[in-house]
């Protein structure tokens, strides 16, 4: 099982925060710098000294331009662009060109958003969760068309987007094309459908080992109904961390967590979920969910309190 870092940069983080935690990543042998895209952070504003109004919440494709020419190995992309933020054109092209950017290593995770309060200040439309799968279905099939070099050019003529004859450019490096990720969770079933038809890698939200396994199952039978061998579709999982040296680190961590870190304050109800304890501990928790069946841990991480605990789940 490879370890990634999914970096929350909406929680306040800049470009050099961004570098200094991607590298340090990348020095530490992880697969992939993975960076979180809102236009808000993803707590109410209330938590947030000075409000939305005095936080950083930048823009992931630009970091990620930077980030690829400051970089040699470690992958790079998005976890996940909501496909109500923009057209699929503009995504497929984005992801492509960082493609090229980072010599091969682009990665393009997508799902149907989740966080409404920013949709409403920005005036992006938020339909019900059905119209935005549906958005996030019809996506899939544009970018993954779009990648294609059997379909180039490409036509599409769906319900929300209309291309004809679309003569595709840059053509992704990698081959077959960059890694297609979908956002989902354990207990979702359209989803993993639409992973099985679509994408390499489906990603869910904070699993006991009970719920990887069901999520395990699910895209199984749904690979099989499409007569896709199953190991051809990763299964991975997002997962916030909280590793000290000692117990008492960690329960000090704890402590701060609630006074400093809104985003992790917010997640401390699934705290049975986290990668939690000394280093020992850590890692018979990912060995773990490596048996449950993920192929990927993605590493909450948001401060320069995370990329110190790096160290301490360096990959074997």
């Amino acid at each position: 099982m490879k370890l990634c870092l999914s970096i929350e940069i909406q929680e306040g983080m800049s470009y050099a925060d961004t570098l200094a935690m991607t590298r340090a990543g990348e020095a530490l042998g992880f697969d992939a710098s993975l960076l979180a895209e809102h236009y808000y952070p993803s707590g109410p504003a209330d938590r947030y000294p000075g409000g939305y109004r005095q936080h950083m919440a930048a823009d992931a494709w630009i970091y990620l331009a930077g980030l690829a020419r400051e970089t040699q190995t470690i992958r790079l992309g998005t976890l996940v662009s909501p496909v109500t933020f923009r057209h699929p054109v503009v995504l497929a092209k984005m992801a492509a060109t960082l493609d090229h950017l980072s010599n091969g290593r682009a990665e393009l995770g997508v799902g149907a958003g989740w966080l409404e309060p920013e949709h409403v200040a920005y005036g992006f439309e938020f339909p019900p969760a059905p119209t935005r799968v549906d958005l996030l279905e019809e996506q899939l099939q544009v970018i993954a068309g779009l990648w294609n070099d059997n379909q180039n050019p490409y036509s599409h003529d769906g319900k929300a987007y209309h291309l004809k004859e679309a003569q595709f450019t840059p053509r992704p490096i990698q081959q077959p094309r960059p890694t297609l990720i979908v956002g989902g969770s354990s207990t979702a079933e359209r989803l993993p459908r639409l992973a099985a038809r679509y994408a390499d890698e489906y990603v869910i939200n904070s699993p006991s080992l009970e719920q990887c396994r069901a999520a395990r199952e699910r895209l199984d039978r749904a690979c099989q109904a499409n007569g896709r061998d199953p190991s051809t579709l990763a299964l991975s999982a997002f997962v916030a961390i909280n590793v000290g040296e000692t117990q008492d680190q960690v329960e000090r961590t704890f402590d701060s967590y609630t006074r400093t870190n809104p985003q992790y304050a917010r997640m401390l109800n699934t705290r049975a979920n986290w990668i939690v304890g000394t280093p020992d501990q850590a890692h018979q928790q990912l060995a773990a969910l490596a048996t449950a069946g993920l192929a990927r841990i993605m590493l909450s991480v948001n401060c320069n309190l995370h990329r110190d605990m790096l160290p301490l789940l360096k990959p074997s």
